[in-house]
Parts: C-alpha cells; structure tokens; sequence
C-alpha cells in the first residue's frame, strides 16, 4: 500500500453510475484504498471488487468478514428499482442495516459513514413547499427510506467514535455511456431525432413544470463533496445539500437545449417521452446507419420514464447550497455548460449524432 495511503474506503454500490464517480475520485486523489461492493462484482475494475447481496445478512457477514481494516463506508446502494418508481422502504432500511452490521462486527478502526441520499427527503415529488430546501428542513416525504435510513445511522452512531455524513444531490447527470437514467443522453437522442423529423423540441411536461425551477448535480462535484464530508470535521454527523447551485427554470434551459441541435423550442404538451417517440424507431435507426452510431434500440437506450418523472415537477425544486458553502465546499457547476459538454462528450462517443 502506498505510503501516504491512511484510510479504506467501502463503496457499496460500486457498480452504479454514483458509486462509480466516488471510487474513481478517491483513488484519482491517492490518498485511499477502495474496494468495492455489488450485487455482482465487476471485472477489470481499478480496485478490488466483492459480489454480496446485501438484502442477505450472512452473506454480508460472510464476504465482509476479513474487512478488518476499512476505515470509511460509503452507501450508494438501493434496491432495484425503474426510474420515478416508488422505492421499497422496507427492503433498503434491511439492506443497509446489514451492512452496517457487517462492517461494524470487523472493522477496528472505521472513521465515518456517508449515505448518498436526495431531495425526496424534502417531499419534492409530493407536495410544495417553500424554497430554498435547507437540511435541518422537516422531512416531507416518509414514503422515501432516506428519513428511515437517517434515523437509523442516527441511533446506530450514539455512543460511538464514528461519524456520519448525508449527501442531498439532484437529477444528478455525468459522462457515463451505460448509463440508462441519463438526463443528458436522453434529450440528446430525443432531440436528435426530433430534428431529424423536422420537428421543435417539444417539452413533454406542463405548464407549470416548464415554468418552475429545477436543479442538477455534476457527479464529479458530487463525488468530491463525498470525500470531502468524510474528513472534514465540520462535517460530522450532518446532512448536506449537493447541487450545482444554479437553478433555471425549464422555460429558460430548454430553447438552449434546443440551440444546440439548431430546432426551435416547442411548447409544453403534456404528454410522455414515449409516446411522443413511439413511431420513430425507423428514424432513430436511420440515424444511427447515417452517422456510424452505436447501434440502440430507442425504446431501451435510455429509461423514458425516467425524463417524464424528472420533467414533471409542477413547482419550484431549489436546494440551498448555503451550509456546504459556510463549511468550507464551495464548488459551484454552471447547468447550461454542463449540458452542452453532456451533448458534446455523447457525440464523440458515437451516442448521438
């Protein structure tokens, strides 16, 4: 192990599009051993990778069992779910519950804990309420496992010489082509094929979502907020909002979306994804043979119902970025560059044309 290497960190969820972001911005920094946990482990990873089902107690006691030296945890884990769906409660409390348990049972000196959480603790997809959400904000949203999850991590610290640290993030979006819950690739493909129609880039939600602000977070900015929570004192035993820091309206983001790929914005229509593409598969292959595409079916490529759920808030959905400021992270993402890389990065990878 290099010398300058003190602390291990445990990244369930490693596989996933979030834990993939942390692991990789961990050993970018050489300061960390990573391992990493999944359902089923991956190959050709850059560190060691364990296969555990976590909603299997003597699984996870079993694989986890010689992990006496991991130091942190980080839990980017969930249970199988489609895009927008509800969430069981019951299953991810266990699967984290076990986990815990887990490292808990081996590991001599373990530091800290982070749970990758979001803005479903504050009831976004239930209810309005007044903006900016702040951490210390009621939990709006009991249907979701974060406020269960976080009582937990709560109990499970008293006492103890660990800490604890929860990450808030938004409709987060990456670089990432295996990736199917994927804003950017998805308006990408969608307004491709749209422009190839010689169609507007019609905006599938309503009125009202099309005129309320939304929020985004980069993953990389995410994943070193994570690093950052772990070994920052200020930040024990905390929740933390993580988000870009701007918050445009749809009716603002859109026609810039639509710049991009040279159409004109089309109005809100109430409608889905899906529907709206529903006989353009031949469009999309057509596409794909004129411009050497990867080769994608347009009803898998992304999940559709994913978008509909992320562009249909009917009101405002603004994070405050305020405490992570006043305890020391302040990196801030402009929306609008971050979504014109996102189209320039999948068109380099022959994702869209």
């Amino acid at each position: 192990m290099n010398n300058q290497i003190q602390n291990t960190a445990l990244i369930a969820g490693a596989t996933g599009q979030i834990g993939r972001s942390i692991s990789h911005c961990l050993l970018e920094s050489k300061r960390w051993e990573v391992i990493g946990l999944a359902r089923r482990s991956a190959d050709h990873t850059e560190y060691p990778m364990i296969g555990v089902d976590l909603t299997h107690r003597e699984d996870c006691l079993s694989k986890l069992s010689t992990q006496r030296h991991i130091t942190h945890l980080v839990y980017a884990a969930r249970y199988d779910h489609f895009g927008g769906a509800q969430e069981a409660v019951d299953t991810n409390i266990m699967m984290l519950q076990n986990l815990i348990d887990s490292v808990l049972s081996v590991a001599d000196n373990l530091k800290h804990i982070h749970l990758v959480h979001g803005t479903k603790y504050y009831g976004h997809t239930k209810a309005q309420r007044p903006v900016p959400y702040k951490e210390d904000d009621a939990c709006g949203n009991f249907d979701s496992f974060y406020y269960t999850q976080q009582e937990l991590i709560k109990r499970l610290q008293t006492g103890q010489t660990w800490t604890w640290s929860i990450s808030r993030p938004h409709a987060f979006c990456d670089h990432n082509i295996n990736e199917s819950r994927n804003l950017l690739l998805l308006v990408g493909i969608y307004a491709s094929v749209m422009r190839e129609c010689g169609l507007p880039l019609i905006f599938p939600g309503t009125i009202q979502s099309y005129l309320s602000k939304t929020q985004f977070s980069w993953l990389p900015t995410l994943a070193r907020s994570v690093a950052w929570m772990m070994t920052e004192p200020q930040c024990a035993n905390q929740a933390f909002n993580i988000v870009n820091g701007d918050s445009p309206t749809w009716a603002e983001l859109w026609p810039a979306l639509a710049a991009y790929f040279a159409i004109q914005p089309g109005e809100p229509a109430n409608t889905r994804f899906e529907k709206l593409l529903a006989d353009k598969q031949a469009v999309w292959q057509m596409l794909c043979a004129r411009h050497g595409l990867k080769p994608s079916q347009l009803q898998t490529a992304v999940q559709w119902p994913y978008a509909d759920y992320a562009l249909s808030c009917p009101w405002d959905v603004v994070s405050s970025m305020t405490k992570a400021t006043q305890a020391g992270f302040t990196e801030r993402v402009d929306s609008f560059k971050m979504w014109r890389a996102g189209f320039d990065f999948y068109r380099a990878q022959k994702l869209i044309p």
